[in-house]
């Protein structure tokens, strides 16, 4: 039974599924809708059938054209908008087919009892407030044909009659309990997920954020220190066992210090960031950049020999010298860069020797005048 019901219900996901209207609420009663017309159909064809073979060819009718209704519309779920319109549709073809069962009875005079199927359905179907209008509309009209159908008096007693319509309305009163406290339930239900939700993306942007915060230098964008040299130690480790080469390079701004004291600390930042972004643009997507403290940049060029990589390097200090930065009383000026580089060699055991030598060569560079590369 339970594995039925899971069929069942992959069914009405599918074809709910082929709604136009994605709101919660209308999605939520078409469900309630394919349920109650996969339930219905094989009775409604059932009985249709039996009505059929004992020649009661009027109610066999009206119940093929309720379960055609039913069948039907699950086939129009895909091009209509308005999918309440074929909860209506149903609605009024099993109300006249409810009262034509309740005036033309068979011999046990039970067909009556089919109406406690309405309120039950309708309730679940248009909700807690419409349903039960619905379920009261009927009522009302059994009554009124209670009250002036003369003919009726032969078939349900007086006290039949009583006990039914109580009975009937506290049928509808406790499925309209039960539906409202089920869509409050529904709805809470709907809140608390939204909002974990809503938490859940919170937490994925904080996490981002973390994530972001802890590998990247705040003021260059670039990778800092620690997470640089921690992605430089994986590229290094690849290199090795693949046999590629690999190029270290350290990069230090020629007198950073009378900089920030000539324009200022803001002016050094401004001089990093335009540094930065400089290097960024000029670098292959391969390429690994990070600043490792102060005004010292590091670079990784993958796949590289050494005549490339120093070329590259010659490209970039000369991209850097021609670049213009402003000072606070506007007008600009220009800096320079010394590098250092090292290839891989088989002779490296590791990244902190091949810090240590690329280190020594920017001393080199330094000492041979400054804005070159070693």
């Amino acid at each position: 039974m339970i594995t039925l019901a899971k069929n069942i219900q992959h069914l009405v996901d599918f074809i709910v599924s082929k709604a136009h209207s994605q709101h919660e609420e209308e999605i939520f009663r078409l469900n309630h809708y394919v349920w109650i017309a996969l339930l219905m159909l094989p009775v409604a064809i059932g009985s249709g059938a039996y009505n059929v073979y004992i020649k009661n060819y009027a109610l066999a009718f009206l119940v093929i054209l309720f379960s055609g209704h039913m069948l039907g519309s699950l086939f129009l779920i895909p091009t209509i908008k308005r999918t309440y319109l074929l909860y209506h549709g149903a609605n009024l073809l099993y109300t006249f087919l409810l009262l034509y069962m309740v005036f033309h009875t068979d011999a046990e005079n039970s067909r009556i009892l089919w109406a406690y199927i309405y309120p039950v359905g309708i309730i679940f179907l248009f909700g807690h407030r419409l349903g039960f209008l619905w379920s009261f509309l009927l009522l009302c009209m059994m009554i009124g044909l209670f009250l002036f159908v003369p003919e009726i008096h032969t078939i349900y007693s007086i006290p039949f009659q009583v006990r039914f319509g109580i009975s009937y309305l506290v049928v509808a009163i406790i499925s309209s309990w039960v539906e409202y406290h089920g869509s409050r339930s529904h709805q809470a239900l709907l809140l608390e997920q939204k909002l974990l939700n809503e938490e859940i993306e919170r937490r994925k942007i904080l996490e981002y954020e973390l994530q972001r915060l802890a590998q990247t230098d705040p003021l260059t964008s670039l990778y800092n220190r620690g997470f640089f040299l921690e992605l430089a130690e994986k590229e290094l480790k690849r290199a090795k066992r693949y046999n590629t080469s690999l190029c270290f390079a350290i990069l230090d701004i020629d007198y950073f210090k009378r900089i920030n004291d000539t324009f200022g600390h803001p002016i050094g930042d401004t001089v990093l960031q335009a540094l930065a972004k400089q290097c960024l643009g000029s670098l292959r997507e391969t390429d690994l950049m990070g600043r490792l403290g102060g005004e010292e940049f590091a670079f990784l060029l993958l796949h590289v020999n050494e005549e490339q990589a120093r070329a590259k390097m010659e490209k970039l200090k000369n991209e850097l010298s021609q670049l213009s930065v402003a000072d606070n009383a506007g007008s600009t000026f220009n800096f320079t860069v010394s590098i250092g580089l090292v290839m891989l060699s088989e002779r490296i055991e590791g990244l902190d020797e091949l810090y240590i030598q690329a280190d020594e060569k920017l001393y080199v560079a330094k000492d041979a005048g400054r804005n070159c590369v070693r």
